[in-house]
């Protein structure tokens, strides 16, 4: 009896196992579905051969983005995402996504970028994209080393990349952080003789910097704040770019979308690229300019150009600067914004007496619509720094 007992309860809790088991088991299709919907928010369309599940692993054989406008997808092979968890709610978590080596190549062309990942990824159930929550999202994004290669030649490297994003407290938008490493641009082979002349000129055969971005984007209002946009090249400087814009919501987003594809082949057709720039204008008049600022903090530029410039017309660069410190209110007299006019003239006398750093701001009293934007400057431009309340400064 005790025997018998014993048998019953081993089976019953085998059985109990296996099928709490097949209950919890993954769906590699659903997932596939649900990561394909995810993404069609965004306007990309994935296909894929196949998708298989080896236990919480699920593997996306020979994956393509379609990306609207283009006319041929990307092949990104084999894309794995590990530690694929169901979240309860018909969404999934993933522990992360990895693709080793992905490259493009058609005819002299070749682009190459290894050690793709993605961590703590979540795939909603539904891509409603009303809310933080119905969106596809990571915590992290790396690549290894990217090489863009014409003609046998690397004209363009970088040695890893790292994306970061957060989700804000209130779950309204999001924060991003993002950063490029190792850049190389190889200018040495430049076949313009002219461009050829000004690269040896300066000694910038070859270029080398990073490049970092900050920012946050919040849903509803569809804010975007880009707090830093900046690339620093050896040698050479630093631009930095900062802006804030309104109105750049997911409809705003998926109207720029049904317009590409809608123009998709039609490049060459006069009527068709004239009505596609009329509903831009359209679409424009949703947007808000908050602020815009970009800035260069000089490491030699200005000057290597300052010497070059100087020695081809046979003078020195102090008499060049002297020559454009004259010129400057001639030129801006143009405007015929005399306020403005006085304060860019001084502004440059000094960067061009002593370069050490330019900044060109814009700070509407108001968040200013882009079609008030575009309307004065094609009616009255010489109100437009008024209008977007412009300040320069130098060496500041």
């Amino acid at each position: 009896m005790l025997a018998q007992n014993v048998r019953t309860g081993l089976l019953a809790g085998l059985t109990l196992v296996v099928s709490t088991q097949w209950a919890v088991a993954l769906d590699a299709n659903d997932f596939a579905k649900k990561l394909s919907q995810a993404y069609a928010v965004g306007g990309a369309e994935l296909t894929f051969d196949e998708a298989t599940l080896d236990g919480d692993t699920i593997t996306l054989k020979n994956l393509t983005m379609q990306v609207p406008g283009e006319k041929q997808g990307l092949d990104l092979g084999d894309m794995v995402f590990e530690g694929v968890k169901e979240d309860g709610s018909g969404g999934y978590n993933v522990a992360s996504a990895t693709e080793e080596n992905f490259t493009i190549s058609e005819d002299d062309f070749s682009f190459s970028i290894k050690d793709i990942r993605l961590e703590n990824l979540y795939v909603p159930a539904e891509s409603t994209a009303d809310t933080i929550d119905n969106l596809f999202y990571y915590d992290r994004a790396t690549t290894g080393p990217l090489v863009m290669t014409v003609e046998g030649r690397d004209l363009f490297k970088m040695s890893g990349s790292e994306t970061k994003m957060s989700k804000t407290s209130d779950g309204s938008g999001l924060g991003f952080d993002a950063r490029l490493a190792g850049l190389e641009v190889d200018l040495s082979d430049v076949q313009d003789p002219q461009a050829q002349q000004v690269i040896n000129g300066m000694g910038y055969q070859y270029l080398a910097g990073d490049m970092t971005m900050k920012g946050s984007w919040q849903l509803a209002s569809g804010e975007i704040a880009l707090n830093e946009y900046a690339l620093t090249l050896n040698d050479v400087g630093r631009l930095d770019l900062t802006f804030s814009i309104s109105g750049y919501t997911l409809e705003f987003i998926r109207g720029l979308q049904k317009l590409q594809e809608q123009m998709a082949g039609k490049e060459d057709d006069a009527k068709a690229q004239q009505a596609m720039g009329f509903a831009m204008l359209g679409m424009m008049q949703q947007l808000t300019l908050n602020g815009l600022s970009i800035r260069f903090d000089d490491a030699s530029l200005t000057n290597k150009v300052l010497d070059m410039v100087a020695s081809q017309q046979g003078t020195t660069r102090e008499q060049m600067v002297q020559g454009l410190q004259a010129m400057l209110p001639f030129v801006l007299g143009r405007l015929k914004n005399p306020e403005f006019q006085k304060t860019v003239t001084e502004a440059a006398s000094l960067y061009l007496a002593d370069p050490k750093n330019i900044e060109i701001s814009a700070a509407p009293d108001n968040p200013l619509p882009f079609a008030a934007v575009a309307g004065s400057a094609m009616t009255a431009p010489e109100t437009l720094p008024n209008v977007l309340n412009v300040t320069v400064k130098a060496n500041q």
